[in-house]
């Protein structure tokens, strides 16, 4: 099992595998955030909220819920908001301990031009 946390350990998420890489994205909001998504099917993944709710921003075209601590303000994870076939959970993995994330490798995302991945 793998452990990521905010800042304060207000929301702690657990899954049970590392990705194989984790994606850095350029767009105007992934760039600001400097975060590295892992992402995982809902059921790989389990969020626990231990006191404040976290709160959420909509950007855009509104196909992703941006999730952060409602007390440290990391974000910590994104949910799709489409109701689709592949639903996914984006993990930051920025809330992972150091060691964790330097041994995973980052693929580029041109999620502000082309939507490609660049790499």
């Amino acid at each position: 099992m793998y452990k990521a946390s905010c800042h304060c350990g207000n929301v702690n998420i657990t899954v049970s595998n590392l990705p194989s890489a984790v994606t850095s994205c350029n767009c105007s909001i992934c760039n600001r955030l400097g975060s590295l998504w892992a992402y995982y099917k809902p059921e790989e993944v389990n969020i626990c909220i231990n006191s404040e709710p976290t709160k959420t921003y909509l950007w855009g075209d509104k196909f992703i819920e941006l999730h952060h601590c409602g007390i440290c303000g990391c974000t910590t994870h994104y949910t799709s908001t489409e109701k689709c076939e592949e639903q996914r959970i984006a993990v930051n993995g920025r809330m992972l301990n150091l060691d964790t994330i330097q041994s995973i490798p980052i693929r580029k995302f041109d999620g502000a031009d082309s939507w490609r991945f660049i790499d």
